[in-house]
This record gives structure tokens, sequence and C-alpha cells, in this order.
């Protein structure tokens, strides 16, 4: 009787528990890490920055009255004042014909070329525009494009509790205007928007609109003149 002869298995079986161990401790170690960074990025920090966003805008045809608001301080630009002297000077000058606006004309862009550089050499004549205003001492800058309004004195504004006043400067302007006709536009700087929300609630209280715009702390408040708006780019300032 012949005897059984029994094969030996040479295939050795893994055992892959290690492998797994490792790869569970790293993710782990990962997802610690992500937590980490993620708690140091997102305001542990005092110096933490926040980015603040303006709302959309509405277009409107009511005419701007214009605030700034630095150091809690509000004060009004006083930008129609300005603009009357712009137009007193603009009396001397030539007067840019504004062609129709239909590209499907021959010399359509013929005559929009004319019209501005008729605009460049008027805003060339008026580059040394100054006039003052009671807050502000504002001239021309970029070759006349823009009105650049600097603060005549540190001291330029009024605080909250100020402008609350029935004879406060900002009171006085809303009484002034008409809120059907006129709307408010702030320009706010990074370390007032505790001012900026009290004055916009005494404007909304008025029946104002508002509309505004967060600046640099440092930046210089320009806007463009009356014939640097005639031209491409700038921006504009709505209801918000």
């Amino acid at each position: 009787m012949r005897s059984r002869v029994r094969r030996k298995n040479n295939h050795v079986s893994q055992n892959l528990d290690s492998f797994l161990d490792i790869l569970t401790n790293t993710v782990g170690v990962l997802m610690f890490i992500s937590l980490f960074v993620t708690l140091i990025a997102t305001g542990s920090s005092p110096k933490t920055q926040v980015t603040i966003q303006t709302p959309l805008s509405s277009p409107t045809d009511k005419q701007s009255l214009w605030f700034e608001i630095e150091q809690n301080k509000i004060s009004h630009l006083n930008l129609r004042q300005v603009r009357e002297r712009e137009l007193e000077l603009s009396r001397n000058l030539p007067n840019c014909i504004r062609p129709e606006n239909d590209p499907s004309a021959l010399d359509y862009f013929s005559r929009q070329n004319n019209y501005q550089s008729c605009l460049l050499s008027i805003l060339g004549r008026q580059s040394n525009f100054r006039t003052n205003t009671k807050n502000y001492a504002v001239r021309t800058v970029d070759r006349g494009v823009s009105l650049e309004f600097e603060p005549r004195s540190p001291d330029t504004g009024e605080t909250t509790s100020q402008i609350a006043a029935p004879d406060s400067d900002f009171q006085q302007v809303l009484s002034q205007f008409n809120p059907r006709q006129d709307y408010l536009v702030f320009v706010v700087r990074p370390d007032s928007f505790e001012a900026f929300r009290t004055a916009r609630k005494q404007a909304w209280d008025a029946g104002y609109d508002v509309g505004w715009e967060p600046i640099a702390q440092d930046a210089p408040i320009r806007i463009r003149t009356i014939i640097g708006s005639e031209l491409p780019g700038g921006k504009s300032i709505g209801v918000q």
C-alpha cells in the first residue's frame, strides 16, 4: 500500500496589520496638522485681518453728497461747491461736442477720438485748478482728470455725538437738501466703521439713501473732475 505524499505549501501569507497601522497614524497626523493650521489662520491672533466687502450698488438719478469718515469723525467734502468752481472755469474753455453713440456710423470712431482729444486738451488747461471748501483744500491731479481732497486741519470733522446736535454741519446738510433728489456717499477709513454706522442710521432716519466705499487709511480721496468723468475708466458709488 502506497503512502500518500504530502505536498509542502511554500506560499507565505502576508500580514498587512502593521502597514495599516502606519497608514492610519500618518493620516491622523496630517489631519491634526491641517486642523492646527486652520485654527491659526482663522482668528486666534488679534492681528487677523478682516476683509469688508461693500454691498452691491444700484444706479440712481439722485445727486451725491460726499462725506469722509476718519478717526470716527464725519466731515463734509462739499463736492457741490467744488463743481460750481469747475463750471466757472470751464466757461472760458472750448466746448467739446460729444458725438452720438452710434457705432454703426462710418466716422464714429474718428469722432470719438476727436472728442477725447478735445477733453484732454481742456484737462491740460485746468491742471492747476485749486479751491477750498470749509474742511478741505482741493486741487486737480492726474493731469486734471481727478480732484484730490486734503483736510485743512487734523481736527476736521464731527464726532458721533456732535452730529446728533441740530446745529451740526451734518444735520445742516441733511436739512438743506432733499432726500428725493439727493443721496449720501460715505468714504470710510478702516478706523471709523462705528462712526459710519451711526451716521448712516441718521441719514436713513432722515429719509436719505446711502452709498459707501471703504478706503485705505492713508489713501488720498480722489474724485473725477467734470471733464475727467467723460473719459473711459473711473467708477461711481451708487445707492447700496
